[in-house]
């Protein structure tokens, strides 16, 4: 029976009991210490989850020569656990240093450098394992030929695989300056790989790869590693722990494939699975992290990979033990539960925001922005404020990503060249202004954001990458009141050129673009035309996109280029958008709405007034206007009246039921206005009909006075605390809201 302690899954070990069988000459190694040894035999005996690695150590050590991970790892655990036939796994080990860890050849590239490191890690633990129990002649060969190929490894790039190993070898030869030289530029090397949020500066697809692939020990499995030895500041470092929160929580779709930002190849979905086997020990001791980080990785193990509780197990792999069990004067080990997954909730980072539909199901919506702020890695390109779209089990807008460096990509006649792939902003979901492409990978990150609302939203800043300055604005109208989600985009955009063209770019993932209505209405439909080899579809969805354009563009061009995915480029349409400025501004609104064969795109029509812009979204008796401008006069629409910037609310069979404004005033209705107006602009969400006792909502102020309109209305909390009123008014209250975002009720007599 699996047990909890702080909320993670971890068995108690309640005693260590001393040995029964006797320590192999009873000398701890400097890595891996023997005193552990009867902790993890009697966890072997007691848990299922650890009787199984036991099991899948000796059957792959008994499999005889094979992947250099698979004879070192297995073997090592093998030597441990069923020491009665240690011997045999012994001589393994020896095998395997002879023919292989004394001929592999290192090189200067990543093929050579970078993916062989995680060979020399498992090889060096099943040698720090084994070491007294070698003749002198024979150790002091295997230490040579190890150690020769690990200082061979690249430590200038695709850190930190070269200095990692370099520092476990130390560790392992008792070099305790070296080591502590060693650790020191280690923390800095993998620091490099995370921002303080959490997001991974190469993109969403290589921090997978870096920290998650099995083939990458060196990358994301040292520090584990040093969490066993007593260097307990990596699970509790908050960037860190952050990361991996954003790793198994956001840089894929909820149906598993990861978004495309920077470098991304596409894969992913599988996030190492060999049957039910999981190959990678990282996925499964993400509760080391945070509760968070356990339940989205469970989540990819289960929803994704398709794995159930009864039937998945994890390689018997030494490096894998130590992962989960731990040491034995910790005695924390953890287990994984399946059923203890969820999908990762709307999130705003600093750096990438994630709208992510509250239906806990692979065909939940998901919208991603990605605005980077410092420190860009290589495998970065240049999307600063770019938008990633999944939905319906499937990838409905994505960025370009790539098919490995300096390569083109090219399919049925077509080919987009490496500098378009990687270099040319034009081949993300962007804004740019007079066709120039973005000069930086930079921009000013996620300025503000609202979640757990039925209208989310964030505001993304990029002032860096453009002549000009650039909010990116994203609302997403969950699904809610009989109507499905849907998101809407609003651009504005100050130029620094007079008479300047913005561009706005959206790249569907298929082919096929249909014109419903030029310059206004186009669908997309997510499929793969006779002859072509992608999009890759991953369900059996009828998935389709309406992109509407409710601010009149100047001009629409179709264009086309390659979409990558490995062995399975296709010629993919995308729309390149332009529009007018006037004095050095534009304000542009658009309507992005999925749908499938079980949920209806809406019926949208056009809305222009002088100086607002936007469009009425119909679903059955469900209403939603949005509208946007530059917030500087009020204007109407029926019977509501507003001067903001963004605007949304939704009308039920003809009654107010939600708003969203970004600005300085909302009133709906003539006789009691329900609604607001602020002496400085606020951000609010408010969900609730008038004639209930009380209305909530979210806001985001800067310190501004605000009166609140609706009839007998008396009090206002924040945050679950009545704040002071100023004035009262029958059908009206006046406040000082603080600076901050807070939980905002509105209470009535």
């Amino acid at each position: 029976m699996k047990r909890t302690f702080s909320n993670l899954k971890i068995i108690i070990a309640v005693v260590v009991f001393s040995l029964t069988i006797s320590l192999q000459n009873s000398i701890a190694g400097n890595i891996i210490d023997t005193t552990d040894y009867s902790y993890w035999r009697k966890l072997a005996l007691t848990s299922e989850m650890y009787e199984a690695m036991k099991t899948s150590a000796i059957t792959i050590a008994n499999q005889g020569d094979g992947e250099t991970r698979d004879v070192m790892g297995a073997n090592a655990l093998a030597y441990i656990l069923d020491p009665s036939n240690k011997n045999k796994y012994i001589n393994a080990i020896k095998n395997k240093f002879e023919s292989r860890i004394r001929t592999m050849k290192i090189g200067t590239g990543a093929a050579t450098s970078s993916v062989p490191s995680h060979e020399l890690l498992h090889a060096l633990l099943a040698l720090d394992v084994i070491r007294y129990e070698l003749d002198e002649a024979d150790l002091s060969s295997y230490e040579h030929d190890i150690k020769d190929k690990i200082f061979q490894l690249v430590t200038h790039r695709w850190k930190p695989h070269g200095i990692a190993m370099r520092m476990m070898w130390y560790k392992y030869a008792n070099d305790t300056a070296n080591f502590a030289a060693a650790k020191k530029q280690y923390d800095i090397d993998l620091a490099i790989h995370f921002f303080p949020d959490g997001y991974s500066p190469s993109g969403n697809g290589y921090v997978i790869g870096r920290f998650n692939h099995i083939g990458r020990g060196a990358k994301n499995s040292v520090f584990d590693l040093m969490e066993y030895m007593g260097y307990n500041e990596y699970f509790s470092n908050l960037g860190f722990r952050n990361m991996h929160e954003f790793m198994y929580g956001y840089a894929a779709a909820p149906f598993g494939a990861n978004m495309f930002y920077g470098d991304t190849r596409g894969g992913g979905i599988d996030w190492t699975i060999n049957g039910t086997q999981i190959s990678t020990p990282t996925i499964a001791r993400a509760a080391r992290f945070s509760d968070n980080a356990y339940k989205w990785a469970m989540w990819r193990l289960k929803e994704q990979a398709g794995l159930s509780q009864e039937t998945a197990t994890l390689q018997g792999y030494l490096l894998s033990y130590v992962m989960m069990a731990g040491s034995a004067a910790n005695n924390h080990p953890i287990e994984i539960d399946l059923d203890d997954a969820e999908l990762a909730p709307s999130r705003i980072f600093d750096n990438y925001a994630a709208l992510i539909g509250n239906n806990q199901s692979k065909d939940a919506l998901y919208l991603s922005v990605l605005s980077m702020t410092e420190k860009v890695d290589w495998h970065a390109q240049y999307e600063a404020n770019s938008i990633g779209l999944s939905g319906y089990g499937e990838r409905i807008l994505r960025n370009s990503g790539y098919d490995g460096p300096n390569n083109d990509v090219s399919a049925e006649g077509l080919t987009s060249s490496w500098d378009f792939i990687k270099y040319n902003s034009e081949s993300g979901n962007v804004l740019m202004i007079d066709g120039e492409k973005h000069t930086s990978k930079f921009g000013q990150g996620i300025e503000e954001g609202i979640t757990d609302t039925n209208i989310e939203y964030f505001r993304a800043s990029s002032q860096t990458a453009i002549k000009g300055e650039h909010f990116r604005d994203v609302m997403f109208v969950q699904a809610a009141n009989g109507a499905n989600g849907y998101y809407i985009v609003m651009d504005h955009v100050k130029t620094d050129v007079s008479g300047a063209t913005v561009n706005i770019v959206w790249h569907p993932n298929t082919a096929i673009i249909e014109t419903v209505e030029d310059q206004k209405h186009y669908h997309s439909a997510l499929k793969v035309k006779e002859g072509a080899l992608g999009p890759v579809l991953y369900s059996n969805n009828t998935v389709e996109l309406a992109t509407f354009l409710g601010t009149p563009p100047i001009s629409v061009e179709k264009k086309e280029m390659v979409n990558q995915r490995r062995q399975h480029h296709y010629r993919a349409g995308y729309l390149y958008n332009n529009y007018s400025t006037s004095n050095n501004k534009a304000d542009i609104l658009t309507v992005l709405f999925p749908g499938d064969q079980n949920h209806k795109i809406g019926s949208m029509a056009r809305i222009t007034t002088e100086v607002y812009t936007g469009g009425k979204i119909t679903q059955g008796n469900v209403v939603d206007i949005a509208l946007t401008s530059d917030s500087s006069v009020s204007g109407t629409n029926e019977t509501e009246s507003f001067q903001a910037a963004n605007i949304v609310y939704r009308k039920l069979a003809g009654k107010l039921v939600t708003y969203f404004v970004k600005g300085t005033s909302f009133k709906s209705g003539q006789d009691i206005p329900i609604g607001f107006s602020s002496e400085t602009p606020i951000t609010i969400y408010m969900n609730g009909k008038s004639e209930e006792k009380k209305i909530v909502g979210k806001i985001i102020s800067s310190g501004a006075k605000v009166t609140f309109y609706d009839s007998d209305i008396s009090a206002v909390k924040i945050d679950d605390k009545k704040i002071p009123v100023d004035i009262s008014e029958p059908n009206s209250v006046s406040v000082t809201i603080p600076i901050g975002t807070y939980k905002i009720e509105l209470e009535k007599r």
